[in-house]
């Protein structure tokens, strides 16, 4: 997958799977740095996340401060070909970094096993080249 670059910033696109429904999410940094990823709560209205008894609420911190985060899981998630079920994601508030929809954490691409080639500016699965 070919990443996009705005502001200076690496961006994705992810697809979150909830219920039988689906959101994709734009803009969202690709961020090495994150321990978690994260995802703005406004962008995935469609999804109807509620808030449960077995969520889990967990503080944030960076950059821009200290808040909390909705840790739920979800059915499952897109990115690029890479594909995976039944996950925890965090859902927060980013209205702090307008522009910004998301970070996609080191997490998901640790697990994804995820290769960074900022010379042709393109990400892919270590054992998918």
């Amino acid at each position: 997958m070919i990443l996009q670059v705005r502001n200076g910033l690496p961006v994705v696109s992810l697809t979150l799977e909830y219920q039988g429904r689906t959101a994709t999410v734009c803009n969202i940094i690709l961020d090495t740095g994150a321990a978690e990823s994260l995802i703005d709560r406004e962008e995935v209205k469609e999804l109807q996340i509620e808030t449960d008894d077995d969520d889990i609420i967990v503080p944030m911190a960076g950059i821009g401060g200290r808040d909390y985060a909705l840790r739920k899981r979800i059915d499952g998630l897109r990115f690029g070909s890479y594909h995976v079920e039944s996950l925890y994601v965090d859902f927060g508030n980013m209205d702090e970094h307008p522009g910004v929809n998301g970070l996609l954490g080191f997490d998901i691409l640790s697990a994804g096993q995820f290769v960074i080639d900022l010379q042709s500016m393109k990400i892919y699965r270590k054992d998918s080249r």
